[in-house]
Parts: C-alpha cells; sequence; structure tokens
C-alpha cells in the first residue's frame, strides 16, 4: 500500500504540472474568478451520482469537507489571479513555497523548533521568489508572483488538512471540495468582469481536462496518497511538480527561463529541498 501510495503521488504531480499551461490558457479567456467557478462546477456535476448514494458518509465528512473546500477555493483562486500578470513557470515554482510554508506553520503553532536550516530555507526561498519576479515587465511579474505566493498559504494548509481527513470516505470528500470551492467561486465571479458565450466556449476543452483529469482525479490522487505517505515525505514528492510544470510550460507555451530566473528556480527548489529534508531527517518515518 506504501508503493500505491507513493506512485500516486509522483503521478499527481505530473498531473499537476499539467495543470498550470492549462490554466493559462482558460484565465485568459474567461478571467480567475469564473475559471474557478465553471472548472469546479463542472467537477461537482460529474461527482453528483456518486454523491447521492453515500448520503450518511457526506454527512460524516462535511466539516472536513467544507474545510478543504474553502482552503482550496483560497489557493485555486489566488493561483488563477496572479497568473494574469506572471508566467505559468513562475506561478508553479511560486506556488511549490507552500512546502517551506507547511514548516514555518508547524513552527508557529509549537509543533516544529525553529532552527536555521529553516531560516536559510525561507532566505533562499525569497531570494528565488525576487529573481524568478525580474521577467518581464518587472511590477506586472512582481505582482502576479505575490498573489500566486499568497494562494500558497493556503495550499501549505489545504497540506495539512488532507493529512488528517484523507482516512475519510474518498468520493465524500471529493463532492465536499469540489461544491464548497465552486459556490464560493460563484459568489466572487459576479464582481469581476464577465465573459461572452464565445469565450466560454472556446475554453470548455482545457476546462474539462482540468475538471476531469485535474480535480477529481488529482484530488483523488492526493487523498489516496496521503492515507499511506506522511505529509513530511509527501512534501518531498511535490517538489517534482514545478519541474514537471516548467517543462510542460516550455512545449505548451514556449515559455522559457532567462538566466535570473533559472536562478531563482534552482534557489526555490533548494529552499523546499532544505525544509523538507530538515524534516525527514527528525521526524522518524513508520
Amino acid at each position: 500500500m506504501r508503493a500505491k501510495g507513493l506512485a500516486a503521488l509522483i503521478t499527481l504531480t505530473a498531473v499537476w504540472g499539467t495543470t498550470f499551461p492549462t490554466i493559462k490558457v482558460v484565465v485568459g479567456r474567461v478571467g480567475f474568478a469564473y475559471y474557478v467557478a465553471l472548472r469546479f462546477g463542472l467537477a461537482t456535476l460529474i461527482l453528483l451520482p456518486f454523491a447521492l448514494t453515500r448520503r450518511e458518509q457526506l454527512r460524516r465528512n462535511l466539516r472536513w469537507g467544507a474545510l478543504l473546500g474553502a482552503l482550496y477555493f483560497g489557493g485555486i483562486t489566488l493561483q488563477g489571479w496572479g497568473m494574469e500578470y506572471t508566467t505559468a513557470s513562475n506561478a508553479a515554482f511560486v506556488t511549490g513555497l507552500s512546502v517551506v510554508i507547511v514548516f514555518a506553520l508547524e513552527v508557529a503553532l509549537g509543533r516544529e523548533k525553529p532552527s536555521v536550516k529553516l531560516v536559510g530555507a525561507v532566505a533562499l526561498a525569497l531570494a528565488g521568489l525576487y529573481l524568478m519576479s525580474l521577467s518581464g515587465g518587472a511590477y506586472r511579474a512582481m505582482l502576479g508572483d505575490l498573489i500566486v505566493l499568497a494562494g500558497s498559504f493556503f495550499w501549505a494548509l489545504q497540506i495539512i488538512a488532507v493529512d488528517r481527513a484523507a482516512r475519510g470516505d474518498l468520493y465524500s470528500l471529493l463532492f465536499l471540495e469540489s461544491l464548497v470551492t465552486a459556490l464560493c467561486a460563484s459568489l466572487v465571479a459576479p464582481a469581476t468582469g464577465r465573459p461572452t458565450p464565445v469565450e466560454v466556449a472556446a475554453a470548455l476543452p482545457p476546462l474539462a481536462y482540468l475538471a476531469t483529469v485535474c480535480t477529481i482525479g488529482a484530488n483523488a490522487l492526493q487523498i489516496y496518497g496521503q492515507r499511506y505517505v506522511p505529509s513530511v515525505e509527501a512534501a518531498l514528492i511535490y517538489l517534482l511538480e514545478p519541474v514537471f510544470a516548467a517543462a510542460f510550460s516550455y512545449a505548451a507555451l514556449g515559455e522559457g527561463m532567462g538566466p535570473a530566473q533559472a536562478v531563482g528556480a534552482v534557489l526555490i527548489l533548494a529552499s523546499m529541498a532544505v525544509s523538507s529534508l530538515r524534516a525527514l531527517r527528525e521526524r522518524p518515518l513508520s
């Protein structure tokens, strides 16, 4: 089961990597709020028949499902909004900082002791973020990266929450997470620019991919994988996500990195590795 959990999380990082160039395309057509509402509304409709057969499990998992949905909404909305200003590959590396934030939050909650290595990881992350934000128009890129960084705090909380909720019923958690995300996005969407029917129709194919493979499939892989892999070890595997994203963004969008951005990406990966390896050494794995 542990091997299956590891395989699920490795597959998950590859799937997550494909989301960034796809999100970039969809957000460019319908805007960040309608992208979230349409993506998770479609996922909710697909999961509805399964949810109707598990009403008791829905009641039992309502609290955790609602929490996961609220955190997912915060992360995915800020990520999509930020990608209106920055590149898909930048967004992927900045999102990866959630690994560092997980351990910083554990220090704040008293579950981890502050250390020189953790401070060093944060310093590397900030330096990397600064260098990566120098691509394109400096102000717009920095603004986009900062918005995505705010979303990384929600992703960090979501990773911690999944670690505690993963033993619940898989279908119920998936449905509730998608439903709450869609409802929250539906409340925000009217305050943003409304896309035309033609723009929505053009975005439907990538939206269908995001709703099925990257929402239902990816969230199922995360919940399943973290049942058998501790969150600290899972965080190590998640280091692969920005690497996959950079490769897919180059192949799909032609996005490249200049010397400064490449160094920034390496620094962010180094910060993630330092924080993750530190926790892995200090916590015995069972």
